[in-house]
């Protein structure tokens, strides 16, 4: 059974997680609560717990500062998170605690045992990993692989002892590369699948001439002599490993460290196969992932001025409707942020404040918006679990989608549409040219419509309605260069001559004549 511990400073739901939810039925057991994270943390190093359910606000320490203090001391039990609170720095915070699921109150309880049976999954493959590692007679080949592919630092100042290793294997001289396979989305599998696939790899394996298989941590791992590089020959390799992992209810993902020159460096392929794996969030699917460019996602890009509003135009397309918008623009704020140095976890934060901005900014002005707020929320959980950036990029575009197509924009409103935002976000840099390619029109064609609609050209109904908001803010007694920027004009001197053209005097004189 997985012991878990329950962290939450409320006594009714404390209680109420340990009798609603069928923790025997779904393999755990609750061995401690407690009331603050200082209570969990004594209690943490009597039961060692697998699995911590906490809540984030709590008096005396909260939850992720108690998750902190177990980080530190290299605790790697597993977290899920109650929060009465969906705002973004707890979401942001959390993720950087590597936990595993993050759950808003009042807990939906179908909701948390689906939660709690993908987790099951999860906790006992790693115990599988370490079960296989631990069942090896010593010294066989598998451990003499380990042993070259992680020497330790004696043997690596001394060759000769890399060298026995190579003897002891059989390894011929020659160019070597290590192949590492992680398995993922294992929820699905069982023990005898698992073990399956490693039995059929090594069996695959045992009769090739140039290739030997390992486990490693919680790798699967391929040394092959003389690998053939080709494309033809990478993609049969994964579509092999493909028809043994898949078909056994799991994913995968594999690189490649790169070719050394001798098989006593086989620990350098090894590492660098091990560091391509924590960036693999950022290449292609379907592959074995390599340093070679081709695999990666996208291209870097120069960042440009008008990049700099790219999220305001994913929200004027979510605005208006416009789904076809949605995934160009997400695909650049992407590019944009790798071109900016971003790392996964900071990809991740990005989006999920993106997606809680987008609901929060249409929510308070549009009902339908409001409706479809209170039975969705952002999806979090399937953001910072997501492995590949294309699967973040779905995530997110899904969820903009189905917000967009809650708008009621379609041909014969245009114009309305276009007044109303311009009336609720004046002080922003809105453009003809933007509005048009969201709504398929050709910027000329519908600067006319705007015109014979409303009776002014775009710009100048854009400057009438800042210069009414200005007029409002100078009534209030606010200073002359706060307004102009609270109405969208950065250089004060042009929000004067602004004013004085619409007014017909200074914004100072109008303050002064209330």
């Amino acid at each position: 059974m997985i012991k878990v511990m329950i962290v939450d400073d409320e006594p009714k739901l404390r209680e109420g997680l340990r009798s609603l939810i069928p923790w025997e039925k779904l393999g755990y057991t609750v061995v401690a609560t407690a009331a603050n994270g200082l209570q969990a943390l004594e209690k943490y190093h009597t039961f060692y717990p697998e699995l911590i359910v906490a809540d984030i606000r709590m008096p005396g320490m909260d939850g992720l500062e108690m998750i902190s203090e177990l980080r530190k001391e290299g605790s790697e039990s597993h977290v899920l998170i109650l929060s009465g609170h969906a705002d973004f720095e707890y979401a942001k915070r959390a993720i950087g605690y590597r936990i595993d699921g993050y759950l808003l109150k009042p807990v939906d309880e179908d909701e948390m045992i689906v939660c709690l049976e993908q987790l099951h999954e999860t906790i006992e493959q790693e115990q599988r990993f370490s079960d296989w590692n631990e069942e090896e007679p010593a010294r066989n080949r598998e451990t003499l692989l380990r042993a070259l592919m992680q020497p330790t630092l004696e043997e690596e100042l001394e060759e000769e002892n890399l060298s026995r290793h190579v003897d002891a294997l059989g390894l011929d001289q020659g160019n070597y590369e290590v192949i590492l396979i992680e398995l993922r989305n294992t929820a699905g599998a069982n023990d005898e699948d698992l073990r399956g696939i490693k039995t059929v790899m090594e069996q695959h394996f045992s009769n090739h001439p140039n290739a030997s298989f390992f486990t490693l941590s919680q790798y699967l791992g391929i040394l092959m002599k003389d690998p053939d590089q080709s494309a033809s020959k990478r993609e049969e390799l994964y579509k092999g490993l493909s028809a043994v992992i898949e078909q056994k209810g799991c994913d995968f993902i594999a690189v490649t460290g790169g070719v050394v020159p001798r098989p006593e460096m086989a620990g350098e392929s090894f590492n660098s196969a091990r560091e391509l794996l924590r960036r693999s969030f950022f290449f292609k699917k379907g592959i074995i992932i390599s340093t070679d460019p081709s695999g990666f996602l996208m291209e870097m890009k120069e960042k440009t001025e008008e990049d700099q509003e790219t999220e305001s135009r994913l929200l004027l397309a979510v605005e208006t409707g416009s789904l076809s918008a949605i995934r160009p623009i997400v695909q650049t704020i992407c590019a944009e942020l790798i071109s900016a140095g971003s790392d996964e976890l900071r990809m991740k934060e990005t989006f999920v404040r993106l997606l809680s901005t987008v609901l929060a900014r249409l929510e308070p002005t549009y009902p339908e918006i409001r409706i479809y707020a209170a039975e969705h929320s952002p999806p979090i959980g399937e953001l910072y679990q997501s492995y590949y950036l294309t699967d973040l990029q779905d995530q997110a575009v899904s969820f903009l989608e189905e917000i967009a197509g809650q708008m009621t924009s379609g041909r014969g409103n245009e114009i309305k549409k276009i007044t109303e935002i311009i009336n609720r976000r004046y002080n922003e840099n809105l453009k003809l040219e933007t509005l048009s390619e969201l709504f398929c029109y050709n910027s000329a064609y519908l600067g006319k419509m705007f015109k014979n609609t409303t009776g002014e050209y775009f710009n100048t109904y854009v400057d009438k309605v800042r210069i009414e908001k200005a007029k409002e803010f100078l009534t209030q007694g606010m200073k002359v260069y706060e307004v102009a920027e609270k109405v969208g004009y950065m250089n004060p001197d042009y929000f004067n001559a602004k004013f004085r053209k619409y007014v017909g005097i200074s914004p100072t004189s109008y303050r002064k004549s209330i």
